[in-house]
């Protein structure tokens, strides 16, 4: 029988938890309210940890800037309230097993290296298109962490330096899915503005209203696309979140990048277009990735 693990998916809205075996295979998930409090936090995942006594090790993906080496974390956006933790000491201590600690857009994209669509790419990235925009970066075959472990941190590009407020210029405000979703809802009269499979029937349907805020948000992502290649030059740039399950989405991505290098001869002769294609793991991407960490340590160690 192989070894078990407990691995742990944190987001600002729900804490998703899974037992999974050294290759990779879920056995049980669950799912809890994320609390937005400390000490009911903490409760919340060593609850978590108590009802799975019989793993080897734990792991844990969280929102934040994290140094993966010691699982120390600044928490952020929901979850700012944690400040500064050494997550993963105290996990330890409180289990007495092997944790990892990443961050989960990086988790994602350990996922997509280990059994997804980056296995055997050196040069990749995977972009996380959501409530922001969220990013990790394989350079040479390796996760790009950076000295101060803010790489891949996409959603703080700025793209419109002209933006008298800087928080208005970044990717992460103006490249949101989530607001793109309700866009179309509200243009469309939709009767509830975060149904974006409704919103998708509209899209798919080429509703010229629905389409021209579509259309719009694809080619930011085009855009954010060109500004990563000007810089690494990836083989393969993968799209996750939810949206991501939508071809339309991939195809028209590629259309507005086409579209861009025909605009300006420097973008034609400069960049190379890599392969775009949808990330392959949806909702599960961070518990497996979080694993795949926790396994590059101890092989490490």
């Amino acid at each position: 029988m192989q070894r078990q693990y407990l691995s742990i998916d944190v987001g600002g809205t729900a804490i998703k938890s899974a037992v999974i075996d050294h290759s990779g295979n879920i056995i049980v998930k669950k799912r809890v309210d994320t609390p937005h409090q400390k000490a009911p936090f903490l409760h919340a995942l060593t609850t978590i940890v108590d009802r799975q006594p019989a793993v080897a090790a734990l792991c844990v993906s969280v929102p934040g800037i994290v140094n993966p080496t010691t699982g120390e974390v600044r928490f952020t956006g929901a979850l700012g309230f944690m400040g500064e933790f050494a997550l993963a000491d105290y996990l330890q201590r409180y289990a007495g097993r092997p944790v990892y600690v990443g961050n989960d857009a990086n988790c994602a994209t350990l996922a997509e290296m280990w059994l997804g669509n980056l296995t055997d790419v050196a040069n990749g990235a995977v972009i996380t298109l959501g409530t922001s925009v969220g990013g990790g970066m394989v350079i040479n075959g390796q996760l790009l962490h950076g000295p101060h472990f803010r790489a891949g941190e996409l959603s703080a590009i700025i793209n419109n330096a002209d933006f008298a407020d800087p928080h208005t210029a970044t990717v992460g405000a103006s490249t949101s899915a989530v607001r793109m979703i309700m866009a179309v809802a509200q243009a469309c009269y939709l009767p509830d503005p975060k149904d974006g499979r409704r919103a998708f029937l509209e899209i798919n349907r080429h509703n010229p209203a629905a389409w021209k805020i579509f259309s719009d948000f694809c080619r930011k992502v085009a855009v954010l696309i060109v500004n990563i290649q000007a810089v690494v030059d990836l083989d393969r740039i993968l799209l996750g979140g939810g949206i991501s399950a939508q071809p339309i989405l991939i195809t028209e991505v590629k259309h507005q990048f086409q579209q861009l290098q025909a605009q300006d001869r420097r973008l034609h002769d400069d960049i190379q277009m890599p392969a775009i294609m949808a990330a392959h793991f949806g909702n599960e991407a961070n518990l497996l990735g979080a694993l795949y960490g926790l396994l590059l340590k101890i092989e490490e160690e």
